[in-house]
């Protein structure tokens, strides 16, 4: 752990003689790197420093860089890197960041010491690709109200993205310009795309569900010729709303169900086709439908999978969420009941303990799957939480992948232990992935 201490000498690095040794620094001139901001300088030992602390020369005045918080220090070559610079990008606009609002984030600061450098909260909107630096607040350790613990300030480029909220085309590509693949949840694909890559994928394809982006009344009736009940679903996740199931009756009708449970029946072709065109303009999809259920209530699962600080894939746990009885969707508005993981699969098939861990056991090893294709084929993912249902033949079918999951469902059942790992891991994986 370092600190810095700005001097003077806009062409000197000031470097007390033990972190010279301790850290192998054997060159006259180094290139000092924080982040995107870089700079050559001649190499001056100075004892009078702390033994922890480097003098630095004062940054450009449109950067900031603080001197009250600890780093680390990495050698490599002539390269002296500062940090790690870490952005979690959480809004859209700048307007929405305050301190008071950044008050909800402070849990995933909670083992900040442990990872160091600057980690700021940014809006998508305040990456300024001219002069390559982003709006935002930096935490402060020792802060202890909101106004002392979230700075502000317009920091330099990144050394890693934890995107929680999308970046438009020409801000995203002008960052992965300057830090590469080093954005974490780097693609946020639809709904229909990833059955579609995973189609492709022999490894993965016998987990998803048949998939199709919607065409109309034709395929619809297909894909009900081969499966009991199909699903169509909006492209990007509505927290349920927009989800209809459909199967067809005796007498030949088509029935359309939806989030709420309002059910529309339809057989004319002409009816068929308006209904469905809606939903084709929409970019909809048409999924095979899968389910469990205990009484009438449909029974899924959340696992939530990260990356950790060997930048590794690992399952943090999981949730089994029943809905509230004749409900087609799972979301939390639509929930009966909550439970962890081995609770839910001992309910739902009347195992035991041992029974139980064997099926989370399953479910986790064909997440893991799912988690090392995406990384091959789609992007860099780092914190999803993954939807799956387990039938009763315990075959596991990969509903969804949320890149922008809520918490909301660990609080109430009362797992803030999980919650706070789930808050602090991807920094880990950002500090790694960063260098340090």
């Amino acid at each position: 752990m370092v600190f810095i201490r700005y001097q003077e000498n806009q062409d000197t690095i000031l470097i007390p003689m033990k972190l010279l040794e301790q850290y192998k620094i054997g060159s006259q001139r180094i290139i000092l790197k924080i982040g995107g901001y870089s700079k050559e300088l001649a190499v001056k030992v100075h004892d009078e420093l702390p033994d922890n602390t480097i003098g630095v020369p004062q940054m450009s005045n449109e950067l900031t860089i603080p001197e009250d918080i600890p780093y680390e220090l990495v050698m490599n070559g002539r390269v002296l890197s500062l940090g790690p610079v870490i952005a979690l990008v959480a809004y859209l606009n700048p307007s929405e960041l305050t301190p008071k609002r950044l008050e909800s984030l402070k849990g995933r600061f909670s083992e900040y010491l442990s990872i160091k450098g600057i980690i700021y909260v940014c809006a998508s909107r305040g990456i300024n690709i001219e002069k390559k630096h982003i709006e935002g607040y930096y935490y402060h350790p020792q802060g202890d109200t909101a106004a002392t613990r979230w700075i502000y300030g317009a920091f330099p480029y990144p050394d890693v993205v934890y995107k929680r909220h999308p970046i438009d085309t020409v801000r995203y590509n002008d960052l992965i310009s300057q830090i590469g693949d080093r954005v974490i949840n780097s693609y946020y694909f639809c709904k229909g795309e990833l059955p579609e890559y995973a189609s492709r994928n022999e490894v993965i394809k016998e987990l998803f569900p048949e998939t199709e982006k919607l065409t109309g009344l034709e395929q619809l009736s297909q894909m009900l010729r081969k499966h009991p009940t199909v699903y169509l679903k909006p492209p990007k996740g509505e927290g349920g709303r927009g989800i209809f199931n459909v199967t067809m009756d005796a007498e030949g009708n088509y029935v359309f169900v939806n989030h709420n449970n309002l059910k529309t029946m339809m057989s004319e072709p002409a009816d068929l086709n308006q209904f469905l065109e809606k939903f084709i303009h929409r970019q909809y999809i048409i999924q095979q439908g899968v389910s469990t259920t205990i009484g009438d209530k449909n029974v899924d699962f959340r696992v939530y999978m990260q990356k950790n600080g060997l930048k590794q894939w690992e399952c943090q746990g999981m949730i089994g969420r029943v809905a509230k009885k004749d409900k087609i969707v799972t979301n939390l508005k639509y929930t009966d009941k909550l439970l962890m993981g081995i609770e839910a699969i001992k309910l739902l098939f009347g195992v035991g303990h041992y029974e139980a861990m064997q099926i989370q056991s399953k479910v986790y090893d064909n997440c893991m799957k799912v988690g090392m294709e995406l990384d091959k084929c789609v992007g860099n993912y780092g914190d999803v939480a993954i939807d799956c249902i387990v039938d009763r033949n315990y075959h596991v079918w990969i509903l969804e992948i949320n890149k922008r999951y809520g918490y909301d469902s660990l609080a109430k059942v009362k797992n803030y232990h999980l919650r706070k790992r789930l808050f602090v891991t991807p920094f880990r994986y950002a500090k790694a992935l960063a260098g340090f």
